[in-house]
């Protein structure tokens, strides 16, 4: 069975059943997220600030979990996954917010199927107008592997208390020719250093992946956090890796998994902070 980490369960998948009205909380959206794709800038600025978004997505209530709900939304012939919850314990939001900008190389000890998560650079991003953080993800799907690059930014705002934590494919246009030749480095170095299961095991890349974490005060914990992503392979990943993509299970599994080992990242980071 494939193993899924954080990233992959922004996969698509079918639905089990449609739920007629789910209420999202975008009365404070006040953030307008700009990308270098055009179409995560349009499906990530709808899923903020559109009340309705969800509308037509099939939806799942937990209790007794880190998590509340799961949401597949059509969309293009697939979904657009979200998971969102409070966890079990109060997590100052600036802890949570730091956690995912900045701590995401720590995935792969919380969660099977995270190979391997480097950072490759930051910076400051001209077009979107926001600082960013770069990495790189290798992923251990059971029967192949994956690998894909991305580019976060990090904006505040004090009207919603919210902090949005969005991200898309990293291009070489957006790194530019010097630092995209030191990022091919260390990706070089990342892939020669895994030790694969059998040595002819496919490697597929990603082919367009983004989406966004939504930090925000929580009804019943300090903190809330919705995760939203869309990730898909491209036209010439083969029969496998798009069969994998649609599997309800897989989906699940991977969005459980992942939210549960953020969780474990920020209350580690929240125990080192109250020692300091």
């Amino acid at each position: 069975m494939f193993q899924w980490m954080l990233t992959a369960v922004w996969l698509m998948t079918s639905p089990v059943h449609a739920q007629e009205s789910v209420a999202v909380d975008t009365a404070t959206q006040a953030v307008t997220l700009k990308t270098h794709n055009a179409r995560a800038n349009r499906v990530l600025n709808q899923a903020l600030s559109n009340p309705t978004y969800w509308n037509d997505a099939w939806s799942k209530d937990y209790s007794n979990e880190l998590y509340e709900v799961i949401r597949l939304k059509p969309f293009e012939g697939g979904y657009v996954p979200m998971i969102e919850g409070e966890s079990d314990t109060d997590i100052p939001h600036e802890v949570v917010s730091d956690i995912i900008y900045l701590q995401n190389t720590k995935i792969p000890k919380h969660m099977s199927g995270a190979v391997a998560v480097v950072n490759l650079g930051s910076g400051h991003d001209s077009v979107v107008g926001e600082d960013y953080e770069d990495s790189y993800y290798y992923l251990d799907f059971g029967i192949f592997y994956s690998t894909y690059s991305q580019r976060m930014y990090r904006k505040y705002d004090a009207a919603s208390k919210r902090t949005v934590l969005w991200f898309e494919t990293l291009t070489p246009e957006m790194a530019g020719p010097e630092n995209w030749a030191s990022y091919e480095q260390q990706i070089e170095k990342v892939n020669q250093s895994v030790d694969k299961r059998w040595a002819f095991n496919a490697v597929i890349p990603f082919g367009e992946v983004f989406g966004m974490f939504i930090v925000s005060p929580g009804e019943t914990r300090t903190s809330k956090v919705t995760f939203i992503t869309k990730l898909s392979f491209g036209a010439d990943a083969g029969w496998i890796a798009k069969m994998g993509s649609q599997m309800p299970s897989v989906i699940r599994s991977g969005l459980k998994s992942g939210y549960n080992a953020c969780v474990a990242i920020a209350k580690i980071e929240k125990k080192k902070r109250a020692g300091a």
